[in-house]
């Protein structure tokens, strides 16, 4: 696939309808997607446990973002004036829910499985809106990936661009060499479904 060039309506709209929020997440993939629009974004991490619980793999995905939404809303750092945002997202491939790699050989072994096949990213937020409540969105895209060489997947492995990234890649970096093409919205696989945030937002505001 081409490239992908920053910043897309979808991001322009966004930061338009939320222009200042709290992203409780460490993610840096998700905080630059949403600043690249020109989102002021206020990072607050939750110490949440990302318990796998639920009956579908988006019920897990969906549980996940939950579970740091509620450690957000409890915690001192809340900010009570601004919009909230947490998510999680996991590929899910062959049945198997796969989220970040903990080594540099699980994330090889993933792109290698991932080599010329489908796989389908679950994306789940959740969106907080002061005085109006909290929002649930989940939305899931195909990626295809292209057949790979042995020494692709070791070149791609070595940008380091599988470190604390669902499925072991990054779209926004080097990860679109890899891909064949994606059904669906980019920005659900980089981690934050903003097609659908933005059409939570406008029903909600």
């Amino acid at each position: 696939m081409d490239r992908i060039i920053e910043p897309d309506d979808a991001q322009l709209i966004f930061s338009r309808l939320l222009p200042e929020l709290v992203l409780a997440s460490k993610s840096e993939n998700r905080r630059a997607l949403i600043e690249c629009g020109g989102s002021i974004v206020h990072q607050i991490p939750t110490d949440a446990e990302e318990f796998r619980a639920g009956n579908t793999p988006k019920e897990v995905v969906l549980n996940i973002a939950k579970s740091k939404m509620e450690a957000y809303l409890s915690s001192d750092k809340k900010i009570e004036s601004l919009p909230a945002l947490t998510a999680d997202t996991m590929v899910l491939f062959d049945g198997e829910l796969i989220g970040k790699a903990s080594n540099e050989g699980d994330a090889k072994k993933a792109i290698r499985r991932f080599s010329g096949k489908k796989q389908i990213v679950i994306s789940a937020s959740l969106l907080y809106l002061p005085r109006i409540g909290i929002r649930k969105i989940i939305d899931t895209a195909s990626v295809i990936f292209k057949t790979l060489s042995d020494k692709e997947i070791d070149e791609y492995i070595a940008t380091g661009d599988w470190i604390e990234a669902a499925g072991s890649y990054r779209l926004q970096r080097n990860g679109w060499s890899i891909v064949e093409r994606i059904d669906g919205d980019w920005t659900t696989v980089v981690g934050l479904p903003m097609r659908k945030l933005i059409k939570t937002i406008e029903n909600s505001l």
